[in-house]
């Protein structure tokens, strides 16, 4: 059997649009020419004639102004308070006293977490006080911090004796009960 061959001899129809609608292409509106100053663009541009370019331009300094005399630095700050008020003077004199910070972070993890932290907060001060420019607070903030660490060490070793003699008292009954019984 064969099949017979099917013929067209009509093409399928093919959508076409209105005569009334326009084709829309890419940034150009139905019906008109493209809009002025909005050309398309492929990449960057050169820059425009009457737009400055980007970025910021060069700066130049000031020039020297007349009747001044040229100075090195700054000279040190001096705090004037009025009277009858407290001022805090800054001097660069001295150095930092110790802060302890070290010894009260060891005291925290190995001996006495309460006192060891105590001794941190202590020593922050220091850093605080120094930083603010009270030379006397932060010597006193020092001592502080020194004497809480140095309590939290004494209690932790304390602590820590009394605790191996204990567990050895503890083992020494128990071994001794164990064989004091007669089999």
């Amino acid at each position: 059997m064969t099949e017979p061959a099917v013929v067209m001899t009509e093409k399928p129809p093919v959508y076409q649009p209105p005569q009334d609608q326009q084709q829309v292409t890419a940034g150009q509106p139905v019906g008109g020419p493209p809009p002025q100053g909005y050309p398309q663009q492929q990449g960057n541009p050169a820059p425009q004639q009457g737009y400055p370019q980007q970025g910021y331009p060069p700066q130049q300094g000031y020039p020297p102004q007349q009747g001044y005399p040229p100075q090195q630095g700054y000279p040190p700050q001096q705090a004037s308070a009025a009277p009858g008020q407290v001022g805090i003077v800054r001097t660069a004199a001295g150095a930092q006293p110790n802060d302890y910070l070290v010894l009260a972070i060891i005291v925290t993890l190995f001996c006495c977490l309460p006192l060891g932290l105590v001794g941190i907060v202590k020593s922050m001060d220091v850093r605080n006080k120094w930083a603010a420019g009270d030379a006397a607070g932060a010597a006193t903030a020092s001592q502080e911090a020194k004497k809480w660490s140095m309590i939290g060490l004494f209690t932790g070793i304390i602590i820590e004796v009394f605790t191996v003699l204990f567990i050895i008292i503890y083992y020494v009954a128990i071994v001794s009960t164990v064989y004091s019984y007669p089999y």
